[in-house]
C-alpha cells in the first residue's frame, strides 16, 4: 500500500471510522446515495432500526467485499466506498441511543484501524464461503437511484392528476437519456461528466415544485411553503454543520495521507503521482454528482459523511506539501464541507418562495414510499435470482406475499434485501448437503 504505517495514519484512520459510524448511527450522514432515501420512512417510524439495518447491509456489504477490497488491493489505496459503506453499516446496527452512538463510533474506529493493517485478510475470512453470494447483493440496491429519479412524476400525479405525472415523467426519461448522451464534456482542462440519474432526479423535483406550485393557491391569507417539508430537512442537516465539517476535514486529511481514494480513476492517477489530473479527474465527479447527493439530502435530512466530494480536490494537491499541507488539507476541507451545507439553505430559501400548499409533502413522502417499496422488491429479486437461479425468484416473491398475510409484517421494503441475504445462507446450507453443486 502507498501510505505508511505510523501513529498519526493510525489515529487519523480511527478518527475517519469512527465519525464516519457516528455520524450513521446518529442519522446525520451516510455513504451510500441508495441509502438516505430510505431515511424519512425511519424517522417517521415505518422503518424500524432493523429494517434500516438490514437494508443497509444488503447495500452496501456487496460493495465493499466486491468492488471497494479489491479496487483498494489493487490501486494500493483504500477506495473511500471501502470505509465509509462499511460504516454505513456499522452505524445502522447499533441503536442511535447514547450507548450505542459510543458502541458505533468505537467499531468505526477499529474497523479503519484493522483496514490499515490487513484489507486481505478480510478478504480472507469472507472467503470462507463455499459459495460467496456477497458481489451479487449489490444488486438490491441496483434500481434506487435509477428508479428514485421516478418519484417526482408520481408525486405531480397524486397532486395534479395521471395527465401531468405523465407528462414529467415523459420529460425525465427525456433529460436522463439526453444526459447519458451529451452529459460527458470538457471545460478548458476539466473532463465534467454528469450523472444522468442525479440529473434526472434534480430535474424532476424541480418540475415538482413548479407544477404544484402552480396547481395550488393560497388559501386565508396562509402562505405554507412548498418544500416546508424539505426546509425542516435542511435545518436538521445544518443544525449538524460542525461534525460535518469536521468530517470534511478529516476525508480531505485521509486523502493527503493517501489513505484514501475518491474513486477508481483518481485512486490511478494518485497512484502514479500523477496528482493535478487525479484532482481534475476528483473535480469532474463532483460537478456530475453535486445534484444527486444535494437533491438526496434535502429529500432526506441526511447528509454524506464526505459531502460532494469536493473536499478530495484540494486534498490531492496537498500531497507532498509536509505539515503545512496536512493542516491546509483539513482546513480547506471543512470549509468546503461547512460551504457546501449553507449552500443547502440557501436552495431551501429558494425554494420557499414558491407559492405554498399543505400536499406537496406528503405526496412526496407516499410516492418515494412506493417507488422505494417496487425497487428494493426488484432488486432483491434480482440479486436472489443471481444467487440462485433456480429457486431465488421463487423465495423472495414468496416472502413478499407471506408478509403480506402476517399478523406482524416487516416493512415491505425490507422484504427484498432480507430476501437476497437469506437466500445467500440457503445455498450455502443446500451446498453443504450436496443439493446445490457449485458451477
Amino acid at each position: 500500500m502507498l501510505f505508511e504505517i505510523n501513529l498519526l495514519t493510525i489515529i487519523v484512520m480511527a478518527a475517519l471510522g469512527g465519525i464516519c459510524a457516528y455520524l450513521a448511527n446518529q442519522n446525520i450522514a451516510v455513504f451510500h446515495d441508495g441509502l438516505r432515501p430510505l431515511y424519512p420512512q425511519y424517522f417517521d417510524g415505518i422503518m424500524d432500526r432493523k429494517t434500516l439495518f438490514a437494508t443497509s447491509f444488503a447495500l452496501s456489504f456487496g460493495l465493499v467485499i466486491g468492488f471497494g477490497i479489491p479496487t483498494s488491493i489493487a490501486g494500493k489505496i483504500i477506495i473511500v466506498h471501502t470505509i465509509m459503506l462499511a460504516c454505513d453499516i456499522i452505524g445502522t446496527a447499533f441503536p442511535d441511543n447514547e450507548k450505542g452512538k459510543w458502541i458505533s463510533t468505537s467499531v468505526g474506529a477499529l474497523f479503519g484501524i484493522l483496514l490499515l493493517f490487513g484489507m486481505q485478510v478480510i478478504m480472507d475470512i469472507f472467503s470462507v464461503l463455499p459459495i460467496d453470494f456477497t458481489n451479487d447483493l449489490s444488486t438490491v440496491g441496483s434500481l434506487i437511484i435509477v428508479s428514485f429519479s421516478v418519484f417526482p412524476a408520481i408525486a405531480v400525479g397524486y397532486q395534479a392528476g395521471v395527465i401531468k405525472g405523465g407528462i414529467v415523467l415523459i420529460l425525465i426519461m427525456l433529460i436522463k437519456q439526453i444526459t447519458s448522451l451529451y452529459g460527458h464534456f470538457s471545460i478548458k482542462t476539466v473532463d465534467v461528466v454528469l450523472n444522468a440519474d442525479g440529473m434526472a432526479l434534480l430535474f424532476g423535483i424541480v418540475a415538482m415544485v413548479f407544477v404544484a406550485a402552480r396547481h395550488n393557491r393560497k388559501s386565508d391569507g396562509e402562505a405554507a411553503s412548498t418544500f416546508a417539508v424539505f426546509g425542516k430537512n435542511i435545518e436538521r442537516i445544518k443544525k449538524n454543520i460542525v461534525i460535518l465539517a469536521i468530517s470534511g476535514g478529516i476525508v480531505a486529511l485521509s486523502t493527503t495521507l493517501f489513505l484514501i481514494a475518491e474513486g477508481p480513476a483518481s485512486l490511478t492517477l494518485t497512484a502514479e503521482g500523477r496528482y493535478a489530473e487525479a484532482a481534475m479527474v476528483a473535480l469532474g465527479r463532483t460537478l456530475g454528482f453535486i445534484p444527486l447527493v444535494m437533491t438526496t439530502a434535502i429529500i432526506s435530512g441526511v447528509y454524506s459523511p464526505a459531502g460532494t466530494k469536493a473536499v478530495h480536490v484540494p486534498a490531492i494537491l496537498f500531497i507532498n506539501m509536509g505539515i503545512m499541507g496536512l493542516v491546509g488539507s483539513f482546513f480547506v476541507g471543512a470549509l468546503i464541507m461547512a460551504i457546501e451545507i449553507l449552500l443547502l439553505g440557501f436552495i431551501a430559501a429558494g425554494m420557499d418562495k414558491f407559492p405554498g400548499m399543505k400536499e406537496l409533502g406528503d405526496n412526496a413522502r407516499t410516492a418515494m414510499s412506493k417507488v422505494l417499496d417496487t425497487a428494493l422488491l426488484v432488486g432483491g429479486m434480482l440479486a436472489a435470482n443471481a444467487i440462485a437461479p433456480n429457486i431465488g425468484y421463487i423465495w423472495v416473491i414468496g416472502l413478499f406475499f407471506l408478509n403480506q398475510i402476517s399478523s406482524k409484517p416487516i416493512a415491505s421494503m425490507a422484504v427484498g434485501p432480507l430476501g437476497a441475504i437469506t437466500i445467500g445462507l440457503i445455498v450455502n446450507i443446500l451446498h453443504l448437503l450436496g443439493l446445490f453443486p457449485i458451477g
